[in-house]
């Protein structure tokens, strides 16, 4: 495949990316497209856990790219058929995000994962409704007794890569949302 099989503005946008990140999906047997590096983090984790070795050991890229990326790199993976999960907040608008996808249906080769639950729209919240409060106290260090004064902390921008750090970090056994354990195994 040729990038100028791609649709017009498709083309144009990988022209101008750097193709690190191109190459890395065009390589990998399955890639994972997360929206950051902490969802990178935090889903590296996962998959670790679930199988014991990094994805890259089992040749799976997690690559974080930027939402509105997304789509652009699924154009790619459809064409030449590389079996790709997006791994997804629902921003609190579940209904909003399937509109987005609709061209990408779950079909085995390509997979939008994210939770339905509007009311933990982002990681952070949903991985404190994955785990107890006490659970991700002892995992960050920290002594919250409200989970809503946790989940400010781990959403701060200044917080969130750190966050996912010490989720990366720790040895404690820990919960994984639903839709991240279906987009590594």
């Amino acid at each position: 495949m040729r990038l100028d099989a791609l649709t017009a503005d498709t083309y144009e946008y990988f022209k101008k990316l750097p193709g690190h990140d191109t190459l890395r999906l065009l390589l990998s047997s399955r890639s994972i497209l997360v929206e950051g590096p902490s969802d990178e983090l935090v889903v590296q984790k996962a998959f670790i856990a679930k199988h014991g070795v990094s994805p890259l050991e089992k040749g799976v890229d997690v690559i974080s790219v930027k939402g509105l990326a997304f789509k652009r790199f699924l154009e790619i993976a459809k064409l030449l058929g590389i079996k790709t999960d997006v791994v997804t907040d629902n921003d609190g608008d579940v209904e909003a995000l399937k509109a987005k996808y609709a061209d990408y249906p779950a079909d085995g080769k390509i997979n939008v994962r994210y939770d339905d639950d509007e009311a933990f729209p982002t990681l952070e919240p949903q991985m404190l409704k994955a785990n107890s409060l006490e659970r991700l106290n002892s995992v960050l260090g920290t002594d919250y007794d409200d989970p809503d004064a946790l989940t400010e902390y781990m959403t701060k921008p200044a917080n969130k890569t750190d966050v996912a750090l010490k989720i990366f970090d720790t040895t404690e056994a820990i919960t994984f949302p639903g839709y991240i354990n279906a987009a590594v195994e």
